[in-house]
């Protein structure tokens, strides 16, 4: 994950490169996704990684989709919701007061993620919405 921090007028920026490796039509370079864009691609990121999955980093990210064959019950939540701290915790330093409400869906075999962050130097929330499904 490239991340980039400048100061410019006293604001932090932070950007990382756009998923989507569009290239900007006037000079050929790859697009930058900036400020609260950037850390929430990252969470997305980190949440639905698997370990082993990234070359070099075989400990990084979140492997929630090992949860989607245990039983759904409270435990399985309560474990859910550790290893989502845990992975914003380790992988994240710009998420600051972090907050991750989990609701499960039995009948649709779908766990729904909510995490509230704030970003540490800025001082803003953000929420981001993950869902996890297993499909038939």
């Amino acid at each position: 994950m490239t991340t980039q921090v400048s100061s410019f007028n006293n604001a932090t920026v932070f950007s990382d490169i756009d998923p989507s490796f569009t290239r900007n039509p006037k000079n050929g370079d790859l697009l930058l996704v900036k400020d609260d864009r950037a850390i929430k691609q990252s969470i997305s990121n980190l949440l639905n990684t698997s370990f082993g999955e990234r070359l070099f980093q075989p400990l990084l990210g979140g492997a929630l989709r090992r949860f989607l064959f245990e039983p759904i019950d409270s435990v399985t939540t309560i474990e859910m919701r550790d290893c989502v701290f845990d992975v914003i915790r380790k992988h994240e330093p710009r998420v600051g007061r972090l907050f991750v409400d989990i609701v499960s869906y039995p009948e649709e075999n779908t766990y729904t993620i909510d995490v509230e962050y704030g970003i540490n130097p800025v001082g803003r929330t953000d929420k981001l919405t993950v869902v996890l499904e297993r499909i038939r």
